[in-house]
């Protein structure tokens, strides 16, 4: 399970951009215009003029017991904004906990929730912060309705207004194709510390200097510790601009669920985590490629502290070997307070 959650939803994400339809008993196909296409039930698309989806049979009824997921993708520095047909039909029920649609800002199945929609009113414009949304149409085995039509059209990113046109990246982009070095671009490390620095990216080969990063740490303490990440060097090129650079920590997982901190700005907070996975994400866009930073990952347990350890005062028992190491592993520095008394004695 080292990738949890994220790993499978990409998996899955892909077999439906493969197989759609071809796996799915009783699949539909829809009807066609002279400049759209509507596509099947889930499907990955980017077609760069827009297009439309429905849901399987309509206008007519949609079928029991099926599950739709639908992966819009913009060109970099683009945004989608989805409109859905007046004509709209799905099953009514209390916080649409039947049949629904779901849609979330980015490519996956936990990216954050814009909303869940069902009855009679079409939901309203939707807009994504960014180049993916993530549409799910989930039908019971009861009460079928008309379903829905929706259009979907790429706008320019307001963030990037300012940095002029892109060049075309190649193609399979990000999120397309496993054996990405994006989807690579990953370190393992643990023991009672270490350092996770982004100078690693270039010293591994994991990117260029002129190519966007999305790189993970995965940081595992040993049994029944926990991990103190204390920052050591930090600065984001694009301060203030999250969509163009960031250092994230996450608590456990690599699950949005499981966000701990999100840092942009000027300025950086050591993190306490409450599990034994740490996971460090680092985003830079081409024209953020001098963002940096350098961290300090230690292993703790909560006292009562064993014999092998150092009782840091602050609820913390660090491995001895990190007492006088030139390092501060403490939240306060008790381990390196009076080393030089100890050397001279």
């Amino acid at each position: 399970m080292i990738y949890g959650r994220s790993l499978f939803h990409i998996v899955a994400s892909l077999i439906i951009l493969h197989l759609s339809g071809a796996a799915k008993k009783g699949t539909e196909k829809q009807t066609t215009s002279e400049t759209q296409k509507s596509v099947q039930c889930g499907t990955w698309t980017k077609h760069a003029e827009g297009g439309i989806f429905t849901s399987p049979n309509y206008p007519s009824k949609y079928p029991p017991d099926r599950e739709c997921i639908y992966i819009i993708e913009a060109a970099p520095r683009q945004c989608i904004e989805l409109y859905f047909d007046e004509k709209y039909s799905i099953e009514p029920s209390w916080e649409c906990k039947f049949d629904h649609i779901e849609v979330r800002d980015g490519p996956f199945g936990f990216s954050p929730i814009i909303g869940r929609f069902c009855g009679q009113q079409n939901p309203p414009v939707i807009k994504s912060s960014g180049r993916f949304l993530w549409i799910k149409f989930f039908a019971d085995g009861e009460l079928e309705s008309m379903g829905f039509s929706a259009r979907y059209n790429f706008t320019p990113d307001p963030d990037f207004k300012d940095l002029g046109v892109l060049k075309p990246l190649p193609v399979p982009f990000l999120y397309v194709c496993l054996a990405s070095r994006y989807l690579v671009c990953e370190f393992e490390m643990g023991g009672p510390e270490g350092i996770v620095e982004s100078i690693q990216i270039m010293k591994e080969g994991k990117a260029s200097a002129s190519e966007a990063v999305d790189c993970k740490w995965y940081i595992r303490a040993p049994p029944r510790s926990k991990i103190y990440l204390r920052f050591l060097d930090y600065e984001m090129q694009n301060s203030n601009e999250c969509k163009r650079n960031f250092v994230a920590v996450y608590d456990g997982s690599s699950s949005v669920e499981d966000l701990k901190a999100k840092f942009c700005s000027t300025v950086a907070n050591d993190v306490m985590l409450r599990t034994g996975l740490g996971v460090i994400r680092m985003w830079a866009d081409e024209g953020s490629r001098n963002s940096r930073f350098q961290m300090l990952f230690t292993s703790f347990q909560e006292p009562p502290c064993e014999g092998n350890t150092f009782f840091c005062h602050s609820n913390m028992c660090i491995n001895n070997t990190l007492v006088c190491n030139g390092l501060q592993n403490c939240v306060y520095p008790w381990d390196e307070n009076h080393c030089k008394d100890q050397t001279a004695s």
